[in-house]
């Protein structure tokens, strides 16, 4: 039955561009549809490191306007704006200690809006009453966009991690999230599923999976090779 069904398996995802085009819209518009962009491909609940950079440069470069994203995941800016304290006007690196192939040294030029230890309460979704621990974290405004930078990798899942900075999602035009897909829980009362896109940038947990350097996976093997042919086992009866 699963190889029956194996079209419908295959993830469709929105580009990166097509993706930061409407959250660029949506910024622009005060009455039109909001948008939530969800960064599979950096889940750090699938094994994710959460300090991606590709939606992140991409909607800076474009002047993104009103958007929320978390959360980005780097402890030594965290810590600066821990010291640096509320208020405060820093340049900082992000990754800047880590970069690799999915996660640039990014500069930016950042205020921070807002401080916490990152023991929080989830109030929605799969972290409704539970604790999650974001290790020291800030809220930092870099022009037009507003993100949540964290200690821990904890996935994007629960409006808290937002509204323990006194954010209201429902003032911003556009969120990103990176998570894969329990963030729905926690966000359906701000966004229906036709405003969601699901963004196909760089990561470790993309589910492309034809992107992937495989180097012992046997061959033929689908969905690699979508001309792959399978017949099933005949089952003996007991």
């Amino acid at each position: 039955m699963a190889w029956d069904e194996r079209q419908r398996f295959r993830v469709e995802l929105t580009s990166l561009d097509e993706a930061i085009r409407c959250a660029v819209e949506a910024g622009r518009t005060a009455g039109g549809p909001v948008v939530c962009l969800a960064d599979v491909a950096d889940n750090p609940g699938g094994g994710g490191r959460g300090n991606t950079t590709d939606m992140l440069e991409g909607l800076l470069a474009a002047g993104v306007q009103r958007a929320l994203l978390g959360n980005f995941v780097d402890p030594a800016v965290a810590a600066r704006c821990h010291a640096a304290g509320v208020g405060a006007r820093l340049q900082v690196v992000f990754n800047e200690a880590n970069a690799d192939a999915h996660a640039s040294a990014v500069p930016v030029a950042l205020e921070v809006l807002g401080l916490s230890d990152g023991n929080i309460v989830g109030r929605r979704g799969t972290y409704q009453g539970r604790t999650a621990r974001l290790g020291p974290a800030a809220a930092v405004r870099i022009g037009g966009l507003t993100m949540v930078v964290c200690s821990r990798r904890v996935q994007c899942s629960d409006p808290a991690f937002f509204e323990t900075f006194n954010l209201d999602i429902g003032a911003f035009r556009s969120l990103i999230v990176k998570s894969r897909g329990h963030f729905r829980a926690g966000f359906d009362e701000f966004y229906r599923d036709e405003q969601i896109l699901e963004v196909d940038a760089a990561g470790l947990t993309s589910p492309m999976l034809e992107r992937y350097p495989w180097t012992a996976l046997p061959r033929p093997v689908w969905p690699l090779d979508l001309e792959t042919q399978w017949t099933p086992p005949r089952l003996e009866t007991l």
